[in-house]
């Protein structure tokens, strides 16, 4: 590499911070470190279906989506201090499970990290970097964790405890740090020529800072749409995230340039649980996505897989969402069954409790909520092969906060800079773009169409905005707290309770369990934790008053049968 000299400062025009990046004169003599492989801390693996080479290759197969390159993101430090920012003490600040190395993880990063190849040369921030990038796995957000005594328990496909947007928002401090400091920018540019990767120093600055220069211009878009906003986001904190609406301002409002396509996230949900989902007829928590593939493709694009906005209309849509990737993945989640409570370590099943508190589920719970066998993914006592219908129930008759359904039925954008309509339903241009994908990969050999038919079964691409929320089976509920959509009720026995008697504001992030109420720890403050508070907009926890009136005994027993599901 030579011996590199101090390279450039260069003033941003209409960005709003001044960037310097200097490389030091002396030689290159710097050897990568990665960042320390973790052993998963003796958490207990439950039987869900998955041997452990499922597991592992699940926490780290990606669907396509990339936040930067994986050389830089390894070398990049913590905006405060000469810490990496990969470090896995930083990350799991942030929520992420650690994870060991080995053949599916050989660099050893936290569960959710997928690295894949990319050269996608028509578009910025991807023409920066052509090599091997970071982005998230499914697993990110799907797969949860809870400690009981001391004792850690993995949920396979179960809620994770993560804040992506204090990843996000550390994120982009670190970069702005990085360029606008000479020691940082030092280190960093030192630590990805020693990793091995063969550029000149020179390049690797220019490309460095064009990508920071594209991350600044597309916050600067979405800061100038919300100052003309109506109202501010709601921050959602660890273990949530307005994942629709999110994916819609990186999708359809940043890639475009159009700032009216941007709108608040006011509406964080949980990060559902993926057991039996790839036999719900409609998913998401209103039942909007019908089609398997479909869903996937824009959740998938959402978080960040690549593509062209020039071509989302056309016949030929040029993107980066890894198709046989994402068929592997539904292919995986068919097989994965809900947790059964671990009576070893939380205690054992008062089996005589539970069979009255099944008698009460049957009178007040079971006319919304199947029960299903764990193993076939069907409904106790129905055929067998025809999936699993998810009831329905309008806003009026729940009463659960409104907004996530509310907010996907109203959004309407515009596709004028694509040559589209002016104003069309948010989830009619998703429904476009993905349908497309879909189509396009099927339409690319016999095997794609035959595979296809293999994932949807007949189920149509529809997008559809209910002003209601659906009513899933709850086996394995008692691995999924807190509840509702939005994550506002701490407990199954918070639930039970009048919405005025519940938590109004309560602490997020503990992974402390509590056998007896069937929920996590959330009554007192401590370092990390998020203050949830459900007077904010998004964040009620009224309705779902059902079971309100049963007795003391008779909640209890309904909470012991919850168990057994």
């Amino acid at each position: 590499m030579g011996q590199p000299g101090r390279f450039v400062r260069n003033l941003l025009p209409g960005f709003w911070i001044s960037l310097a990046l200097f490389l030091g004169n002396g030689e290159i003599g710097y050897s990568q470190s990665y960042p320390a492989p973790q052993s998963p801390p003796g958490a207990l693996y439950l039987d869900q279906g998955w041997g452990y080479d499922t597991a592992a290759w699940w926490y780290h197969v990606s669907q396509g989506t990339v936040f930067m390159p994986y050389h830089w993101f390894i070398s990049l430090e913590q905006a405060a201090g000469d810490a990496l920012f990969a470090a896995p003490d930083h990350l799991e600040r942030l929520g992420f499970l650690a994870d060991r190395a080995d053949a599916a993880n050989p660099r050893g990063l936290p569960v959710g990290f997928a690295i894949r190849q990319l050269d996608f040369p028509s578009r910025p921030p991807y023409q920066y970097w052509k090599g091997e990038w970071v982005g998230f796995a499914c697993a990110a957000c799907h797969t949860g964790q809870v400690r009981y005594h001391g004792q850690e328990i993995r949920l396979e496909g179960g809620p994770a405890h993560l804040d992506i947007e204090a990843f996000g928002d550390e994120l982009k401090a670190a970069l702005t740090a990085t360029v606008t400091s000479q020691p940082k920018a030092e280190r960093f540019v030192k630590r990805v020529l020693g990793s091995g990767v063969a550029i000149a120093p020179e390049d690797l600055a220019k490309r460095f800072l064009a990508f920071v220069q594209n991350q600044g211009e597309r916050n600067s878009l979405f800061e100038a749409a919300q100052a003309a906003a109506s109202e501010e986001p709601t921050r959602s904190g660890l273990g949530r995230l307005d994942a629709v609406h999110r994916g819609g301002n990186s999708l359809l409002s940043a890639p475009l340039g159009e700032g009216k396509n941007y709108v608040p996230t006011t509406a964080p949900v949980s990060y559902p649980a993926l057991w039996d989902t790839p036999y719900f007829d409609w998913v998401l928590y209103n039942a909007s996505i019908r089609q398997p593939l479909a869903r996937n493709v824009i959740e998938a694009l959402g978080v960040g897989a690549p593509i062209d906005p020039s071509t989302m209309l056309s016949d030929k849509i040029v993107h980066g969402v890894l198709m046989d990737n994402i068929v592997a993945i539904h292919r995986s989640l068919t097989k994965l069954e809900s947790p059964r409570w671990s009576e070893d370590i939380l205690g054992k099943i008062d089996l005589d409790k539970a069979r009255q508190g099944e008698m009460v589920y049957r009178q007040t719970c079971a006319g919304c909520h199947a029960v299903i066998d764990r193993s076939t993914h069907m409904p106790v006592g129905g055929p067998g092969t025809s999936g699993i219908t998810v009831t329905v129930v309008p806003l009026d008759q729940i009463g659960t906060d409104p907004r996530q359904a509310k907010n996907f039925a109203s959004r309407v954008i515009s596709l004028e800079k694509i040559s589209g309509p002016a104003s069309i339903p948010y989830m009619d241009a998703a429904k476009v773009v993905a349908g497309g994908i879909v189509e396009q990969w099927k339409g690319q050999s016999a095997a794609n169409a035959q595979t296809e038919n293999e994932i949807d079964q007949g189920r149509q691409n529809e997008f559809r905005g209910l002003l209601a929320y659906r009513a899933r089976p709850l086996n394995g509920i008692w691995a999924t707290a807190p509840y509702l959509h939005n994550g506002s009720v701490p407990s199954l026995y918070d639930l039970l309770l009048p919405s005025a008697q519940r938590p109004r504001i309560f602490y997020v992030g503990s992974w402390e369990f509590d056998p007896v109420h069937v929920g996590v720890e959330t009554g007192s403050p401590f370092n990390g934790a998020f203050t949830f508070d459900a007077r904010l907009p998004g964040n009620s926890n009224a309705g779902h008053e059902y079971g309100i009136g049963l007795s003391e005994p008779e909640k209890m027993a309904l909470i012991e049968y919850l168990k057994t599901l």
